[in-house]
């Protein structure tokens, strides 16, 4: 009598792509939070570290990995995953500086700060968030580039790099102060 042979049970491999991609919806939740203090101290100026770091790292990575796209094709999860750790610090710092301004408002004489720096300032931090909501849009986008038309990858990949781009000059610039 023969034994049929039973395929030996293969293990589900999750869909890291679709994972990164509801985590990046999820993100947007964190857009209206206002963190005041952290540890007695203005949440600002500890949480904007994170992004000041991170942000240029995911730029310099989706560069490298736009101009060798095999690079991007093996670490595309990674650096999309990155990219909405990323995301989730800026809107944490951008809305803990929303949050730093609203209490120096109150504090003023007639409820309004005119200083042009820190309206400045605020201005490049929105454009940051921005910036980063679009990027890491795109680079989940360029997940799913393998089911789009050649055409469409190329002009994802090239926004990438302008986005990239974008987002480490504004970085620079708003942590500068040369706004």
């Amino acid at each position: 009598m023969a034994s049929a042979s039973v395929p030996a049970r293969e293990t589900a491999r999750p869909p890291w792509e679709m994972i990164v991609a509801v985590a990046a919806v999820v993100t947007l939740a964190l857009w209206p939070v206002q963190i005041h203090r952290a540890f007695g101290l203005p949440a600002h100026p500890l949480i904007i570290h994170v992004p000041v770091v991170f942000i240029p790292i995911l730029g310099l990575a989706a560069l490298a990995a736009m101009f060798n796209f095999r690079w991007f094709e093996r670490y595309g999860v990674l650096i999309a995953a990155f990219s909405v750790v990323s995301l989730a610090a800026t809107l944490l710092a951008v809305g803990a500086g929303e949050a730093f301004r609203d209490e120096q408002e109150a504090r003023a004489p007639g409820g309004v700060i005119d200083d042009p720096t820190m309206h400045d300032h605020a201005d490049a931090g929105i454009t940051v968030r921005l910036a980063m909501v679009i990027l890491t849009a795109n680079l989940v986008g360029l997940l799913f580039a393998r089911r789009l038309p050649r055409g469409a990858a190329v002009v994802l990949r090239v926004l990438a790099v302008l986005l990239a781009l974008t987002a480490i000059v504004m970085v620079i610039r708003t942590r500068l102060g040369n706004c």
